[in-house]
């Protein structure tokens, strides 16, 4: 019997990592039916296109790998036919012709439409890659239980442990006496630098004010002058009070120098080294304990980058990750998968079948019943044509171009 992690499955499903190349295929717009001749269906956890394998190739449980390609007006993949006995759970193209392919024990493959191979190892458990980018030939690869490694080449990878992340400083907008949580924990409380005055004197520690470290707030008995309004900056590191380190990345974006990484209690990272040293966006001050979103997809052109999670939460940010805006959401479903379109529009696709366009003011969401959808999408694949290509649960395949929906039929080999 295969020995397959369903935990691994399932926490793939509601994550993504995807190359934004184009590949040569094209659509007609001629029928919305669902495929009439299904040897067996699949779910489609991962996409990326590969121009020179003319194709795209896709990952998903049961070692599912291979390349979908347009045969007979729709698609048909051709699988591996001797994978791993494990599941995959990311995939990225590294080349034109050849991809990267995370499991949900942590392995890297190479896969080049015919060879499949195991490159590397990454993180101390066997947890799954959640997300890979790729870059000029340069690889990141994140994922479950603090997992972030990173590759020159794609072949030889490095493990990286995140450690004293550096906040920014936080600005108090209220002096009421409260607690003020910070939306983080294992604060490093040799690294605190808070400023604040009661009465037109500096604030004293354990008289005015004391600082919980480990789970992230501060308590003021008495109200802070807000004439100066107080500030605090530190260090602290990832994860929940007292695990630190224990916290899904699922996702990863590169731009130049620039890493960003996001995923569990609302954590958005960001270095410029590297991943030598790290610095948190997107902070919270809230005299509650917060509720943070939980991040599963993301995709960047230039200084705008677009975060999406669970519950349709998406937010978005046009100075390269330095500050962030809540935008409209959709619904409540998760929004597993996000791309931009050509005229730099967002197109989403998540749970329930969720898929739809922002103009920057409303959503326009497809008809699901139109289209039979009756399982989650999360790839959002650009084609040469301009076009997207959706893939999903179920041998789902849904294309969009010029403000049309239509269903793609698909049969596996």
């Amino acid at each position: 019997m295969m020995n397959y992690s369903w935990k691994h499955t399932v926490a793939a499903a509601t994550t993504v990592a995807l190359s934004l190349m184009t590949a040569p295929l094209a659509f007609s717009q001629e029928s919305d039916a669902l495929p009439s001749r299904l040897v067996e269906q699949v779910d489609f956890i991962g996409a990326a296109a590969l121009p020179t394998m003319g194709g795209i190739v896709v990952v998903g449980p049961y070692g599912m790998v291979g390349l979908l390609k347009e045969e007979d007006g729709g698609l048909r993949l051709h699988r591996h036919p001797d994978p791993p006995k494990e599941d995959f759970t990311a995939v990225a193209a590294l080349s034109d012709a050849v991809a990267l392919v995370g499991s949900s024990t942590g392995n890297i493959y190479s896969y080049d439409g015919t060879t499949l191979k195991k490159v590397a190892k990454l993180g101390e458990y066997e947890e799954p890659v959640l997300a890979i980018a790729v870059e000029d030939g340069g690889a990141w690869a994140v994922g479950g239980r603090g997992m972030v490694s990173r590759s020159d080449d794609g072949k030889s990878w490095t493990d990286l442990e995140i450690v004293d992340v550096k906040q920014p400083t936080i600005t108090w907008h209220s002096g009421a006496a409260e607690s003020w949580y910070f939306g983080i924990s294992n604060i490093d409380p040799d690294t605190i630098k808070f400023t604040g005055n009661v009465g037109g004197k500096p604030a004293v520690d354990r008289e005015h004010y004391e600082i919980f470290s480990e789970e992230g707030y501060l308590q003021n008995s008495v109200p802070f002058d807000m004439d100066t309004p107080p500030t605090i900056e530190y260090q602290f590191n990832p994860g929940p009070p007292f695990r630190p380190g224990d916290v899904t990345w699922n996702v990863v974006l590169l731009d130049g120098e620039s890493v960003l990484i996001a995923g569990e209690f609302g954590l958005v990272l960001q270095s410029a080294d590297g991943g030598d040293t790290w610095v948190r966006r997107d902070s919270v001050l809230v005299n509650k304990e917060p509720d943070v979103a939980y991040w599963l997809a993301g995709t960047q052109n230039g200084e705008k980058i677009i975060l999406t999670g669970a519950a349709g939460v998406n937010s978005l940010s046009t100075d390269g990750g330095v500050s962030w805006e809540l935008q409209p959401q959709p619904g409540n479903e998760g929004i597993f998968g996000i791309s931009l379109l050509d005229n730099g529009d967002p197109i989403i696709a998540g749970a329930v079948g969720l898929i739809g366009t922002f103009d920057g003011n409303d959503w326009s969401i497809a008809d699901r019943t139109r289209l039979k959808l009756l399982s989650w999408l999360k790839n959002p694949v650009p084609l040469q044509d301009g076009s997207v290509l959706m893939l999903g649960g179920r041998s789902t395949a849904i294309n969009y171009k010029d403000g049309e929906w239509t269903r793609v039929p698909v049969r596996v080999e």
